[in-house]
């Protein structure tokens, strides 16, 4: 138990570091394609693909986001009832939560495979790249918050602390 436990939150910890990483490098990237964007409409003609690029970007930066803020339990819960509960209570309430998270991130997952899958013979219309990859940020996103979820559930049991 301990071993997997252990395994759990390294591959949590190292898929949080490259989701970090993909997350600074999507956010340059929409900065980046903006600015392209602005001086080419000011001085130019404006860019067909650019605003695109950017869109797609805003929408994998969501989801990558979303899995680095929950490992750091930086989302916005709902605490009061949590906090109605001390000691040993509250560490299976946070568990509860996490199961609960859990539950919504494997339904989120399964839904999100299916629509990429369903998807997948369309184009972009600007970049004409296949629309499967720009619905892959769904399962690929909600999968990651599903492996520090249990990351966190096998934390609590291992070592008793409470994450958030």
């Amino acid at each position: 138990m301990v071993v997997i436990a252990k395994a759990i939150k390294k591959a949590s910890d190292f898929v949080d570091k490259i989701g970090c990483g993909l997350l600074i490098l999507t956010m340059i990237g929409m900065v980046f394609f903006t600015s392209i964007q602005i001086i080419a409409r000011v001085f130019f003609t404006a860019l067909a693909w650019s605003e695109e690029v950017t869109r797609y970007l805003l929408v994998w930066s969501t989801f990558i986001g979303a899995g680095c803020v929950y490992k750091r339990g930086g989302h916005i819960n709902v605490s009061f009832i949590q906090d109605r509960f001390k000691g040993g209570a509250n560490k299976y309430v946070k568990i509860l939560v996490h199961l609960i998270c859990m539950a919504f991130f494997a339904i989120a997952v399964y839904y999100g495979v299916l629509y990429m899958m369903k998807q997948g013979a369309q184009r972009s219309p600007a970049l004409g790249i296949r629309m499967n990859l720009m619905y892959m940020a769904i399962p690929m996103g909600c999968g990651v918050m599903l492996l520090h979820a249990l990351s966190a559930i096998s934390e609590i049991l291992l070592t008793g602390e409470v994450a958030e």
